[in-house]
């Protein structure tokens, strides 16, 4: 077994959160990144693809939710990051001390299960990027077998950055991830731009309101209950928990302590408003181009959204965005394995370093599965909707989980923590239970 001691960084006694600040705000943003990897991993297709359908079933009357969500993701950010640059000891190891390792395991397995199962989705999704370049036709007349050997490939490609990387794999993240951030807000930026939307309206949007609108006989309900279960999508799909809690482990890899709490501040927030940024520019873009040209049902995939968008501004549009959901694809495939591998390990008492063996065994682990997992049901032609309701039977159980040990050890912390992150932490606590039990009873009905 792996000693902890390699993951622990040194607390400083002083009890505030004004420790040796850089000399001037440029040198502050020229340190963030770990925030940014978060947002590269929270931002992949399917939240592409929900903030599309919302914009185009609603138009601008539910942007608010964006900000909203981004808020509550910032603060338990801000939370997971003060716990990881104060804390000797990483959450799994706290939660192992104080409960026992069963329970760090549960914590662990049930991430690096649903980690695996998403993975499969994110297999998906690099193909339906592809399908944005050249026609979810072209790839419709591909065989079974082709579809599975291009994923192949493509794992391959990543499980070759995560072996070479071995030295220092986490700098080669950040920077890829930063470089995937940019990308996407350029091409979501054109496409926003592109599709001309009011000042006006979009601060109307940002006046907290229940949509008008919306299909409410094909979901079976009223109107207002279809505006809130969009509600409840788009804040799931932009404040994740488990990038939250990743974040604690990002810091310590960083070698960040509690003399870099500030940086750590803005570097949380500077990285998750760019999550928040990137998705309201998707969500404008189709509230003000798709909105009552198109059925929001039509967008089925990320691909779909691209191209249906070249009717309304021609084939460069198409492509701006399709290279927007390719960096968004590209970045949760590798971050998504990166945090089952990270947390795996440290819930069964190994080194969490992003550089051990350990950890790049296991992210290889849950690439490869996830990609066992898509071929089979590629070529199978299995309905991949089983693997999904597993998957989300596991969110059910593992994002409270999450929740709950991040607020315990924030509450925790000897240094004195800003009464708005800790608001945020517990608010954003009791939005996870809530969305966990919709998710639940949607699975028992």
């Amino acid at each position: 077994m792996v000693d902890h001691s390699e993951t622990n960084t040194a607390v400083a006694s002083d009890d505030s959160i004004s420790a040796s600040p850089p000399k001037n705000w440029l040198s502050w943003f020229t340190r963030v990144g770990p925030a940014i990897v978060v947002a590269a991993v929270v931002l992949g297709p399917g939240s592409i693809v929900s903030a599309s359908r919302v914009g185009c079933e609603y138009g601008l009357d539910l942007l608010w939710v964006v900000p909203f969500a981004g808020l509550l993701m910032i603060g338990m950010t801000m939370g997971s990051m003060m716990i990881g640059v104060c804390n000797q000891k990483t959450l799994c190891q706290s939660v192992a001390d104080t409960f026992g390792r069963p329970a760090a395991w549960l914590v662990g397995g049930s991430l690096m299960i649903a980690v695996t199962l998403f993975q499969a989705s994110n297999n998906n999704a690099m193909l339906m990027a592809a399908g944005g370049f050249v026609g979810p036709s072209t790839l419709d007349d591909l065989s079974p077998l082709a579809k599975t050997s291009l994923l192949f490939i493509v794992n391959l490609l990543i499980i070759a950055i995560v072996v070479l990387g071995r030295h220092d794999l986490y700098r080669l993240v950040e920077r890829m991830m930063a470089v995937l951030v940019g990308m996407m807000v350029v091409a979501f930026g054109l496409s926003m731009i592109a599709s001309q939307p009011s000042i006006s309206e979009i601060g109307m949007g940002l006046i907290p309101k229940l949509a008008s609108g919306g299909d409410a006989s094909a979901s079976g309900g009223t109107a207002a209950a279809v505006s809130w279960l969009s509600i409840g999508a788009m804040v799931a799909t932009t404040f994740s928990v488990a990038g939250a809690f990743y974040q604690s482990y990002q810091v310590k890899e960083k070698g960040w302590t509690q003399a870099d709490l500030r940086v750590g501040l803005v570097d949380s927030f500077v990285g998750i408003a760019s999550l928040a940024l990137i998705t309201g520019m998707i969500f404008i873009t189709a509230a003000t181009a798709l909105h009552g040209v198109i059925p929001p049902s039509e967008l089925t995939d990320a691909s779909m959204v691209a191209m249906s968008l070249e009717p309304l501004f021609g084939t460069w549009a198409k492509i701006v965005f399709s290279l927007g959901i390719f960096a968004g694809a590209a970045s949760s495939f590798l971050v998504n394995a990166l945090i089952g591998g990270v947390v795996f390990c440290d819930a069964i008492g190994l080194s969490s370093k992003m550089s051990s063996t350990s950890v790049r065994t296991s992210t290889i682990a849950a690439l490869l599965l996830g990609w066992l997992v898509a071929s089979t049901v590629t070529i199978t032609g299995m309905n991949l909707v089983s693997f999904i309701v597993i998957a989300q039977a596991l969110t059910v159980l593992c994002f409270p989980i999450l929740a709950i040990v991040i607020v315990w050890q924030l509450q925790k912390l000897t240094v004195r923590v800003p009464i708005a992150i800790k608001v945020l932490c517990w608010f954003g606590l009791v939005v996870v239970i809530a969305l966990s039990i919709r998710t639940l009873w949607g699975l028992l009905s």
